[in-house]
């Protein structure tokens, strides 16, 4: 594009902003202005340095560009950020369901030795815990587990 075409375009630009003051579904719209602004930029450039008008070469368009594409990729990163932790919560979810920590509880009470001795009104608190409140039911079979492993190397004759 030569200095002629963008004065040409600019004088376009500012004579359709002119036009699209009386619309009032135009009043909020930042497009003329910005529009009248970017051709009055690419005029003075072309004025300064002559020859023909060239986006690629272009500081302006290629900072734009570049700051873009710099967005794109924070964007993606923050998306990626996001799945990763929806994944994890999901993982965790799973892990909180209460077959699962019924499974795990019946498990540590086993290793520990517990399993055969609880009474039957320990074996329905037991049934009972993961689907009332999971979270619990978690903490209980970490703490059994951690106290069984505990006590294991107080154990005389167990190397700890």
């Amino acid at each position: 594009m030569t200095h002629t075409e963008a004065a040409a375009a600019l004088e376009e630009a500012e004579l359709q902003q002119h036009m699209d003051r009386d619309r009032e579904d135009l009043a909020g719209d930042e497009r003329g202005p910005a529009e009248v602004a970017e051709w009055t930029r690419i005029v003075q450039l072309l004025a300064t340095v002559g020859g023909t008008y060239d986006p690629d070469t272009d500081a302006v368009v290629q900072d734009e560009l570049a700051a873009d594409a710099e967005r794109e990729r924070a964007k993606q990163l923050e998306d990626d950020k996001r799945r990763q932790e929806e994944e994890v919560e999901a993982v965790r979810r799973a892990a909180l369901a209460p077959d699962v920590l019924r499974h795990a509880l019946l498990r540590t009470l086993a290793r520990t030795g517990l399993l055969d001795s609880l009474s039957e009104d320990e074996q329905a608190v037991v049934n009972r815990l993961p689907e009332s409140d999971p979270a619990a039911a978690l903490a209980v079979n970490t703490l059994l587990a951690r106290a069984h492993e505990a006590g294991a190397g107080l154990r005389p004759g167990t190397a700890s």
